[in-house]
């Protein structure tokens, strides 16, 4: 049987404090509890390098027994030529991607889309716990289908 390739995956906001973070540590959960062999960064297009995840991140994600310590990074074009998917928030964020990559191998950058969909996610930074809660429990309902649709890949 031969080894399994590691998949590479990109969570993408703006500062890399929420969302993108959020989504990170729910989907590092997710792929442990489901033995997928799966690696995760989060960055974002305006992230200054060394921001902590915001406080009511860290308390919702607690709060489901997900403890997490994040960190911000910005966004590289060394990360696209890393990554086998990237998950964005907003159509901004895939703009910004797609500026980014411009000028690299096309055959060496990820496949990228909307976590959401056609939907974007909306930024809980100074929405109060609340606005932190209802993205959780959005990540929480999207999440596991992205991820299992990278943990059965069809078979030849």
């Amino acid at each position: 049987m031969m080894p399994t390739k590691t998949h590479k995956l990109l969570l993408i906001c703006t500062g890399n404090t929420c969302r993108s973070q959020m989504a990170h540590a729910i989907s590092h959960q997710w792929a442990l509890l489901h033995e997928l062999n799966l690696e995760i960064e989060s960055r974002g297009i305006r992230a200054k390098a060394g921001d902590a995840t915001t406080e009511e991140a860290i308390i919702v994600l607690g709060a489901a027994n997900i403890h997490w310590q994040g960190t911000s990074q910005p966004l590289t074009a060394a990360d696209l030529q890393w990554a086998d998917d990237l998950w964005a928030m907003t159509q901004e964020h895939l703009d910004f991607v797609t500026q980014l990559g411009a000028d690299l191998n096309p055959d060496n950058l990820p496949c990228c889309r909307l976590l959401a969909g056609v939907d974007e996610l909306v930024d809980p930074l100074n929405g109060g716990l609340a606005a932190y809660e209802q993205l959780f429990f959005r990540l929480q309902e999207l999440l596991p289908k992205r991820l299992a649709a990278i943990q059965t890949p069809s078979e030849a």
